[in-house]
């Protein structure tokens, strides 16, 4: 009798041991996935800090929001089973993005005036983030550091010479910030980091990653990703766009060897024009292989340029299969009127849009004073015409492009 109350009780004991084992495991998978965030914002006394989910269309969710404590300091809590990015915020335009990974327990310290800056611990992936957005704010204060050099400029005979100079620095800092964002990616492509490396841009219109071959580190990173983190919204999202933009790269492929067996001699001494048309694809000024090259400077909203644009409609589909080209630079600042009035015209040439309208860099460079106006550029790479009339080109182009 007592040996079987003794295995009865034996039994028992195995079956809550049995229990608590589980209990516990569980227990440890859950904090496993618990992600605590605490800082410090100097003289964020009494201010109300927000914690947010960045989405994968840029917005933000909000998880929870404090105010904060006599000393500024703040504590947030979630949880997660894959990376994701956050921000830590003040107001819509003081924040600090954060990637964090389950498990983390990350330690801020920041101040209020700007909290980008902020010295950051326990958190490998969010050091990546602020690495990557420290370097191209640099960037583009160079740059804008540049755009005001060139407005400063008096119109003067080294006027022409000293842009070229400052347009070939523009180029070369743009190439650098490509350049380290590309070695960033290889070293970081098991990090979401490395997505916002590949989208990163100078301004609403440009990507810093602006080629075509350029594409081949999105597939790179989408590979990757898609092993380690296959779950991840922003990760579907990357996989998503790999598979849309690589369709169109090997369309834009397609397009340009059946350029290349019609057309001839690049343009090689002119100042440089890269831009978006319509399809947002970077266009190359000086990659155009085309005998004559009109350039011209115009906007939707001026009827003269309009006007202009239908004049040459006819005389492009005469002589564009001889090897003349028009590659055409909108100043519009909104991008829809610019891609209405192209399909309502049927403007059949290259078209590129510079939304800084009136402040282009572009137009600067190439002395715009007023839209229309037109550069005619001969094989030599030379400008040989300032705004010619429908006439002049037609005279010019049964000689020369016979």
């Amino acid at each position: 009798m007592d040996k079987q109350k003794n295995k009865t009780k034996n039994i028992r004991m195995k079956r809550i041991i049995f229990y608590l084992a589980g209990f516990l495991l569980l227990g440890a998978c859950n904090s496993s996935e618990k992600i605590e965030i605490k800082g410090t914002i100097e003289n964020g006394k009494d201010k109300e800090v927000h914690f947010k989910e960045l989405t994968i269309s840029g917005t933000t969710n909000e998880l929870d929001k404090k105010k904060m404590s006599k000393n500024g300091s703040f504590k947030f809590t979630t949880t997660s089973a894959y990376p994701k990015f956050y921000h830590i915020a003040l107001s819509d335009h003081n924040f600090l993005t954060l990637l964090l990974e389950p498990g983390e327990k990350v330690k801020i310290e920041a101040d209020t005036n700007n909290l980008s800056r902020a010295k950051i611990s326990g958190s490998k992936g969010s050091l990546l983030v602020q690495e990557l957005e420290s370097r191209l704010k640099k960037t583009k204060q160079k740059l804008d550091s540049l755009n005001k050099i060139a407005e400063e400029i008096p119109d003067a005979r080294e006027y022409n010479q000293r842009i070229e100079e400052l347009n070939q620095q523009y180029v070369n800092i743009v190439d650098r910030q490509r350049d380290s964002s590309i070695a960033f990616i290889l070293e970081n492509m098991n990090s979401l980091a490395s997505i916002m490396a590949l989208y990163q841009k100078f301004d609403d219109e440009n990507y810093v990653l602006y080629k075509n071959r350029d594409l081949q580190f999105i597939k790179l990173v989408s590979d990757t990703l898609e092993k380690k983190y296959p779950e991840s919204q922003h990760v579907k999202a990357l996989i998503a766009d790999k598979t849309n933009l690589l369709k169109r790269y090997e369309q834009a492929k397609t397009n340009a060897k059946l350029k290349e067996l019609t057309q001839t001699k690049p343009i090689n001494r002119m100042p440089e024009i890269a831009l978006p048309n319509q399809d947002g694809d970077t266009i190359s000024l000086n990659a155009l292989h085309a005998k004559y090259i009109l350039l011209s400077f115009w906007a939707s909203w001026s009827q003269e340029s309009v006007d202009k644009n239908l004049e040459l409609i006819d005389l492009y589909k005469k002589y564009h299969p001889k090897g003349f080209e028009i590659y055409q630079v909108s100043l519009d600042t909104k991008k829809e009127n610019w891609i209405k009035s192209i399909d309502f015209d049927q403007l059949p040439w290259i078209n590129v849009i510079d939304i800084n309208g009136r402040t282009s860099y572009y137009a600067r460079i190439y002395n715009v004073q007023k839209i229309p106006t037109n550069y005619l550029i001969n094989p030599e790479g030379e400008i040989v015409m300032v705004n010619p009339s429908k006439k002049e080109l037609n005279e010019t182009f049964a000689y020369a492009l016979k």
